[in-house]
């Protein structure tokens, strides 16, 4: 089990997402007839794997703590919960890359590729395409941030007296003049 309060753990999987957001395909590539369906099979294994990651931790934590009720800190539970906050973004991007591997099928059985020649696929199937791997680069852009924002915040915890006082006074404002009409 990795140590969830520790912010190595959240820095290296989210570099793990940044190189499959590296590997995320463009559907520009169709438009010279290359195949992007390897490209996507990758993705669709290498997120799977982080949700079964992710499934496993909360269930491992959830059974240990069970057994052990004293053997988790605040610290650990508090990452088990940051990390499974990536699942969501996550699972979003299995569904765009669902669509995208739906529109590859369509273009697989309607558009005849020829050992001599590539055939292109056409506009309106690759702006689709091209929106659901827009889609799915956001999602993993965003669940690699969510994991920074959690090593950061394990790495600098706030004091307890930026969480209780402000950190600037404000003054007092006046009240607004208000004149009476006669």
């Amino acid at each position: 089990m990795p140590d969830l309060s520790h912010p190595v753990y959240f820095i290296r999987l989210a570099r793990s997402i940044d190189r499959t957001l590296n590997d995320l395909p463009d559907a520009e590539h169709l438009r010279q007839g290359d195949d992007i369906s390897p490209a996507i099979e990758s993705m669709v294994g290498d997120i799977a794997h982080y949700l079964i990651e992710i499934s496993e931790e909360l269930a491992a934590s959830s059974r240990h703590e069970a057994e052990i009720p004293s053997a988790y800190s605040h610290a650990e539970r508090s990452g088990t919960a940051a990390l499974t906050r990536c699942a969501a973004p996550l699972g979003t991007v299995l569904a765009h890359l669902g669509q995208v591997i739906e529109r590859l099928g369509f273009l697989h059985e309607n558009i005849r590729h020829s050992s001599t020649k590539r055939t292109p696929a056409p506009d309106d199937v690759r702006h689709v395409l091209q929106e659901h791997l827009d889609h799915t680069g956001t999602a993993l852009r965003m669940a690699a941030q969510h994991l920074r924002g959690k090593a950061a915040q394990i790495s600098h915890p706030p004091s307890i007296s930026t969480m209780t006082a402000p950190s600037h006074p404000t003054a007092p404002t006046a009240a607004p003049h208000v004149t009476r009409g006669r």
